[in-house]
């Protein structure tokens, strides 16, 4: 027996017909939001660095 076989192939009598994502969702889903997410962590553990780095540069100009 195939495992294709147990996948259903419709929906059940009085269920909601099923959401087929676009691909804008799915790109969505898998693209933009985990790069949303890595700059926000990068910002948040970087950030401060970074403030300290271009303070630093500033103090060495004055």
């Amino acid at each position: 027996m195939s495992h294709l076989a147990l996948i259903p192939t419709h929906h059940l009598p009085g269920w909601p017909e099923v959401y087929s994502p676009t691909l804008m969702d799915s790109f969505l889903i898998i693209v933009a939001i985990p790069v949303a997410m890595a700059a926000v962590v990068t910002l948040f553990f970087m950030g401060p660095h970074w403030l300290r780095k271009s303070q630093g540069k500033e103090l060495e100009r004055a």
